[in-house]
C-alpha cells in the first residue's frame, strides 16, 4: 500500500499544504504564484493530479521550504510519477474508473453499499464476466477478459495486503439476483461465505424485510485514507462516469447513510446465514 502512486501524490500534497500554511500563505497566493487558479492548487494538495517539476520547484521555493523538507517532499513525487499497477490495462479501463481504482489501492479502508450486485472487490470471475457481458455486450472477449482481470488483480491486492479493511453492505436483492445461472450464482454466494475475515473483511445484508432505507437505490463507497488533510472522500458512479465528493458536508452524509445501513443490517453472522439460505434455495430449484 505504501508502494502507490496514488497514496505518494497525497502524502506529497498533504506536506505542500502543510508547507503552506506554515508558511502563512492562501490558496490563492499559491495559485497567483504558479499563475493557477485556486482549483489546481487544492486538486494539487488532495492529490488528485500530478505536479510537474517546475510547479513542485516553484511552490518550495515561494514556501521558503527547508532543505529537509524540500528532500522529503522531492522523494515522494518520485514515488508519485511512478505508474501504478492499473495503468497496464488503459485500454480496458475508462479514466475517469482508472482514478478511482488509484484511490482504492491508497485506502485503509473500504466502505460499500451495493443495492443490485455483489461488490467488485468481492466477484468471482465467472459473475464479473457475467456481469461485464451484461452491461457491455458490444465488447470483445480481449476487452472483457482484460475488465475482468481488473477486478481479479484489485481483489487478489486487498485479499494479500492485510492492511485495508473492507465494510461491504449489500442488499438482499443482490444475493437474490440468479447472475449467470445458479451454478455461477452459488459458486459467487459461497465466496462470500468463504472470504469474510474477522476484522479485516465484513459482510452484511440489509434483508428485504428491513424496507425502505437511507440509500434506497443508492450504491456509492467511502474511501478512507492514512494521515490524510481529505482523510475520507465518497464515490459514486454512473453508466460513463464517477463522482467524488470531499467536501466535509457530503462525506458527513454518506458516513452516517453508511452507518444507518450498517444498523439496518443483518449482523454479520446472521448475514452469513441469509447467504447460507440463499445457497440452499439455488440448490433446490
Amino acid at each position: 500500500m505504501s508502494e502507490s502512486p496514488t497514496a505518494r501524490r497525497r502524502a506529497q500534497g498533504q506536506a505542500l499544504r502543510e508547507l503552506r500554511e506554515a508558511a502563512g500563505k492562501s490558496a490563492k497566493d499559491a495559485a497567483d504564484e504558479l499563475e493557477c487558479s485556486e482549483s489546481k492548487i487544492r486538486k494539487i494538495e488532495l492529490g488528485d493530479v500530478p505536479t510537474k517539476r517546475a510547479e513542485l520547484d516553484a511552490l518550495l521555493r515561494f514556501y521558503e521550504a527547508s532543505q529537509e523538507d524540500v528532500d522529503e517532499v522531492k522523494t515522494l513525487a518520485k514515488g508519485a510519477n511512478q505508474r501504478g499497477w492499473w495503468q497496464a490495462y488503459r485500454g480496458a479501463v475508462p479514466r475517469w474508473f482508472r482514478r478511482y481504482v488509484g484511490l482504492e489501492s491508497a485506502a485503509v479502508e473500504i466502505r460499500t453499499f451495493e443495492t443490485e450486485l455483489i461488490p467488485g472487490l468481492l466477484q468471482t470471475e465467472a459473475y464479473a464476466t457475467a456481469i461485464i457481458e451484461a452491461l457491455n455486450p458490444e465488447l470483445s472477449d480481449d476487452e472483457r477478459d482484460r475488465q475482468v482481470k481488473v477486478r481479479a488483480e484489485r481483489q487478489e491486492r486487498l485479499l494479500a495486503d492485510g492492511q485495508t479493511r473492507l465494510l461491504a453492505v449489500i442488499s438482499e436483492g443482490a444475493i437474490r439476483r440468479v447472475v449467470g445461472g445458479p451454478e455461477i450464482m452459488g459458486e459467487q454466494l459461497r465466496f462470500l461465505l468463504k472470504v469474510r475475515r474477522p476484522a479485516q473483511l465484513e459482510v452484511q445484508v440489509v434483508p428485504h424485510e428491513a424496507g425502505a432505507h437511507p440509500a434506497t437505490g443508492f450504491p456509492f463507497v467511502l474511501l478512507r485514507f492514512p494521515n490524510d488533510a481529505a482523510p475520507t472522500l465518497a464515490y459514486t458512479e454512473s453508466l460513463t462516469s464517477a463522482a467524488y465528493h470531499d467536501r466535509q458536508a457530503d462525506v458527513d452524509t454518506y458516513t452516517l447513510t453508511f452507518d444507518r445501513l450498517r444498523a439496518a443490517a443483518l449482523s454479520p453472522a446472521d448475514s452469513s446465514a441469509r447467504i447460507e439460505q440463499a445457497v440452499r434455495e439455488l440448490q433446490s430449484d
